[in-house]
């Protein structure tokens, strides 16, 4: 099972720039990016910080990949 990352979606619906939501989160553009693309994943206390920022569940920032 792997995990596909919804996170952009989530920033585009909160209407905030990837730049103010890196800011906010005290990370870099870079880290925020790597979520993003799903190259990395945030730790468990950032996803709850992230789902807090952009009033979204934990579960909403990803999704689940059965292939």
């Amino acid at each position: 099972m792997t995990l596909k990352s919804n996170i952009n979606v989530c920033i585009a619906k909160k209407g905030l720039s990837k730049k103010e939501v890196a800011n906010r989160m005290r990370v870099s553009q870079t880290v925020l990016s790597r979520w993003i693309n799903g190259h990395s994943k945030p730790s468990l206390e950032n996803a709850f910080k992230l789902a807090d920022l952009l009033d979204c569940k934990v579960d909403d920032l990803y999704e689940r990949n059965s292939c």
